[in-house]
């Protein structure tokens, strides 16, 4: 009795073992998202972040000095920036607002970068599917760009976050993005 019983469970889940062996067959009938980076890009002021007020909330627990010094090292170094463009091929060309391009490749190679200011970054970017991570090194800091692509294909959000060994913790805020359609 107890054979069967073995024999029976075994002859029922071995269609569902062999179906679980061969995923290639499911995997290949959903096709690959690809994301469309090129274009002109317009910040949607509503939707993102005031800049302003989230570094007064950054800073609204240090001491007067202290508040000074960040909030002006804060503001030089995080922008708002109302348009982007960006580039994309094997490597991709990101331009921030009025700053030179910064071209980097997409597999996270470091290049040196100046912004329109004359200070000098160690600029790196990666790709994984809708999202592009741009980290810049300057003098003391790191700013990370994470450029996550809705669904749509027309809009974007760029999340910035801003890191310091001095600043107790990091500070980030956000932008969104809307394509610029060419006629």
């Amino acid at each position: 009795m107890r054979t069967r019983f073995l024999l029976a469970t075994c002859l029922l889940t071995l269609p569902l073992v062999a179906q679980k062996a061969h995923p290639g067959a499911h995997a290949a009938a959903q096709p690959k998202t690809v994301v469309n980076w090129d274009g002109e890009w317009s910040r949607l002021a509503a939707k993102g972040d005031d800049l302003d007020q989230r570094i007064g909330d950054q800073v609204k627990d240090m001491n007067f000095a202290l508040r000074f010094y960040w909030k002006k090292k804060l503001e030089s170094a995080c922008k708002a920036y109302d348009h982007l463009d960006i580039l994309a091929g094997d490597s991709f060309s990101v331009a921030l607002g009025k700053e030179p391009p910064i071209d980097t490749p997409a597999d996270g190679t470091v290049v040196d970068w100046k912004n329109r200011d004359g200070d000098a970054f160690k600029a790196s970017l990666t790709q994984d599917g809708p999202t592009l991570i741009q980290t810049l090194r300057g003098d003391g800091y790191t700013l990370q760009y994470v450029y996550s692509m809705r669904p749509d294909g027309k809009t974007l959000a760029l999340e910035v976050t801003y890191t310091h060994p001095k600043l107790d913790s990091a500070f980030s805020y956000k932008l969104v993005f809307k394509r610029i359609e060419s006629d």
